[in-house]
């Protein structure tokens, strides 16, 4: 008798922006058709980079794991050997202990992400995604969004204190310009309570789940005020204000004045208004036209 040894999934992450795949106005994720459709000309890497840490890199190396890219985020492979013959259950090749923790770094690539996105592109604290809540945390942890469940990326938010204990485990370096921080642990916490959803990466007896989970990362694109300006000069002929429309790199939003359908904005062209204490209260697409 012998035993099959192969690579096997251990999880994949999906990377998702609403301005590059929706369609114009309609949410990419309104119907899975649109969605299939909308990722196949889709990559994250045209505005994020994720890297696993140099402490995550040593354990992949010496436990025969993969880090791969894929236009819709990354997916990770271990050698793995079943648990017996013909079994079709399979564990890693090197054994992985329930609490081994595989980190993530995310940084954006974009320089006109914050113009396009809701959140800031270096915020203060790093935003972090975990199955397993910092013991510094409190009841509002939101836990890494699954395939099918999603939170704004706002609320993937922790305290200075967690940040602290969590950074200590970072370079420098890999600390600069840091996005997120995606910290997964093998078992991680029992999740169910939370939304219903397990987040484990391993089995309890340490085998490979025969449904690996999707982790996943879901970026609302940015709303303004549009306004139409003459090209000739700067004029404001128009404002959308106070309604607010979003800014989509594919498909078209329809907007008119005048009888005529005009361009929609993009990321280019932003103009932020503050009140007296510095608070961003209209955020402006200036647009111009020939008229």
């Amino acid at each position: 008798m012998s035993f099959t040894s192969t690579y096997r999934v251990l999880f994949n992450l999906n990377v998702y922006h609403h301005y590059f795949l929706d369609d114009g106005s309609v949410a990419f994720d309104s119907n899975l058709g649109l969605k299939d459709k909308q990722l196949t000309k889709y990559t994250f890497e045209d505005f994020l980079r994720i890297t696993p840490s140099q402490e995550t890199q040593e354990i992949f190396t010496g436990n025969r794991i993969v880090f791969k890219t894929v236009p819709t985020g990354f997916t990770i492979y271990a050698k793995a050997e079943e648990t017996a013959p013909n079994s079709g259950t399979y564990k890693p090749y090197v054994n992985l202990s329930q609490t081994t923790v595989f980190t993530f770094l995310i940084y954006v690539k974009d320089s006109l992400f914050e113009n396009y996105s809701t959140v800031n592109s270096k915020p203060e604290i790093p935003y972090f995604f975990s199955n397993k809540k910092p013991v510094s945390e409190g009841v509002s942890f939101n836990y890494i969004d699954l395939e099918t469940t999603t939170l704004p990326i706002s609320n993937f938010t922790i305290n200075e204190t967690s940040y602290t204990e969590i950074s200590k485990a970072l370079s420098e370096k890999e600390k600069i310009g840091l996005f997120g921080i995606i910290s997964l642990e093998m078992s991680g916490d029992d999740t169910l309570p939370f939304d219903g959803n397990a987040r484990n990466i391993l089995n309890v007896s340490g085998t490979i789940p025969a449904n690996p989970k999707t982790f996943k990362l879901q970026i609302k694109n940015r709303k303004t005020i549009w306004n139409y300006r003459n090209a000739a000069n700067s004029n404001l002929l128009h404002s959308s204000d106070p309604t607010e429309l979003p800014l989509a790199k594919n498909g078209i939003i329809g907007y008119s004045f005048g009888g005529q359908e005009r361009p929609s904005a993009t990321p280019s062209q932003l103009i932020f208004e503050k009140d007296g204490g510095g608070n961003i209260i209209k955020t402006i697409s200036e647009i111009y036209i020939n008229q």
